[in-house]
């Protein structure tokens, strides 16, 4: 079958090749027209510049420890910047390659890769430069990167940057094809208004990373952490009170057995905290509107994360073992043990399947605090000790009950409660703040909503009346402007506060 697109003169570009002029991109040009906001060229607004290729910087030249971001795609893959993978150089190589540094701001896109990922280097970044596998944009005027971030992960930029996209061996991008995409240019303060609310995701995120830091560094002591820093020999000699009837011996491994001597010095078995234990259940039928359906990948940063979990039918009746509320925690079972996640209680009605232990407590602070330790470096090297089977590891509910958890986490428990809902709240703000930037732009070419409105919205914030920006915020929902999903800021009030909390946190 032949697919024929017919394109109006305006529109053609040098580009004529079937990839650049699919349909779905032909329509979305046709679109940003129609929504009669200015456009201009990406070449116009950004300095565009393709990280060295070649033999220019080898990988023998990285280092964990350098003082230089080397920027990857891998940096820019989710909605936040992150260094979770990073790789970097040493300022010495920096400065015999003549590589060039880029300042926060910067507008990152990934060169190669199946899907066009683009990011903004933020602030705190350090000193950075990128690889071969990148593109950077270095704004001209003054031009709103986090605008045009929004503009590039929305359906309508997303698209375009996919048809520019040449496909040989793998999909490539260079800074000719971006160069030459027209994006929808808005009036400068309507790119801020759009872009603060990037920067808000920036900042909240930034303020979560903070909360996560400071409940790691509560879930451990001196006696917990020198107990996992333990080096593992081939042999050990385990005590006594050591031994069960396993006798594999990975469970007897030296650093697996210090941290449960630790432990258990410190502490006595979950099984003593427990209300209920449950395994989930097994559904593989997925629909596009039900009752979310939990899975690892769900678990697999330590949290838990159902935004993007699989639907199951609403008829299908749900076992009570499997379904989830706030005194609940997930502690994956088959496949990648040392994962466990709280459930949260915007969550509650969701299931779980069948590759989660489902661990209730008799309160919420408690289930926080276990499911804190289990996410600890010592919490997971416990679960992997007791973990069985040589393809699949499982894990059993005897020996996880067995576990000990110290009572100095406990004694904790109520302000691991409050740290865990400040970085849920937190983590969850930023992203839908994110959600929100591309909706925004959608709306402005959708037309529903007109750029003197974001500018109104923007003069009045800076005059620091925030009523329009609350009008406009009631409007999100999870289905986009005036949609008739969830509100996409069910606490708008929330959401300020976490704003001026963040911010005092970032000024101290």
């Amino acid at each position: 079958m032949v697919a024929i697109t017919r394109i109006e003169p305006e529109l053609l570009m040098d580009r004529l090749d079937g990839r650049y002029n699919n349909p779905n991109a032909v329509q979305i040009r046709r679109e940003i027209v129609k929504s009669g906001l200015p456009t201009k060229r990406v070449c116009d607004i950004l300095d565009l510049a393709c990280g060295p290729f070649g033999s220019t910087l080898t990988a023998d030249q990285h280092m964990p420890d350098g003082e230089v971001l080397l920027v990857q795609p891998t940096n820019i893959s989710e909605d936040q910047f992150t260094t979770k993978s990073s790789w970097r150089i040493s300022k010495e190589i920096l400065d015999k390659k003549g590589l060039k540094t880029y300042k926060p701001g910067t507008l990152l896109f990934a060169r190669v890769g199946v899907y066009p990922h683009i990011g903004v280097l933020p602030n705190g970044a350090g000193l950075a430069t990128i690889s071969s596998s990148m593109i950077a944009g270095v704004p001209e005027d003054e031009t709103d990167t986090r605008y045009l971030s929004a503009f590039f992960k929305c359906r309508f930029g997303f698209l375009l940057l996919l048809a520019a996209q040449k496909v040989t061996a793998q999909p490539t991008i260079g800074t000719s094809e971006i160069g030459v995409t027209e994006v929808a240019y808005p009036n400068t303060l309507a790119q801020k208004y759009i872009g603060d609310k990037v920067r808000q995701a920036e900042k909240l995120w930034a303020w979560s990373k903070i909360i996560r830091k400071e409940i790691d560094y509560l879930a451990s002591n001196g006696t917990i952490y020198a107990a996992t820093l333990t080096t593992n020999d081939k042999h050990n000699l385990p005590k006594l009170s050591d031994l069960t009837d396993r006798l594999d011996p990975k469970y007897y491994d030296k650093r697996g057995v210090a941290v449960q001597r630790a432990a258990r010095s410190l502490g006595d078995s979950l099984s003593r905290l427990v209300l209920n234990i449950t395994n989930g259940f097994e559904e593989r039928n997925f629909v596009d509107d039900g009752i979310k359906y939990i899975t690892v990948s769900e678990v697999s940063s330590g949290r838990l994360d159902v935004s993007k979990a699989p639907k199951i039918s609403a008829d299908i009746d749900v076992p009570d073992k499997a379904k989830i509320n706030e005194k609940c925690v997930l502690v994956v079972r088959t496949g990648s043990v040392g994962s466990a996640a709280k459930a949260d209680f915007r969550d509650c009605g969701a299931a779980i399947s069948s590759d989660f232990v489902r661990i209730e407590f008799e309160d919420e602070a408690t289930a926080a605090a276990v499911a804190v330790f289990l996410n600890s470096s010592a919490g997971k090297i416990l679960q992997h000790k007791i973990s069985y089977g040589a393809v699949q590891p499982h894990i059993g509910h005897e020996e996880l009950l067995a576990l000990p958890i110290p009572n100095y986490v406990l004694d904790l428990k109520d302000h691991f409660l409050a740290l865990t809902h400040g970085f849920e709240d937190a983590f969850r703000a930023s992203q839908a703040l994110s959600i929100a930037a591309r909706q925004l732009v959608e709306a402005l070419i959708e037309r529903q909503i007109t750029e003197a409105q974001l500018i109104e919205a923007e003069n009045a914030l800076e005059k620091g009346d925030d009523s329009l920006d609350r009008a406009i915020l009631s409007r999100l929902k999870t289905d986009g402007m005036d949609g008739k999903g969830d509100p996409l800021f069910p606490y708008i009030d929330r959401l300020y506060e976490l704003l001026e909390q963040a911010t005092q946190e970032s000024e101290e």
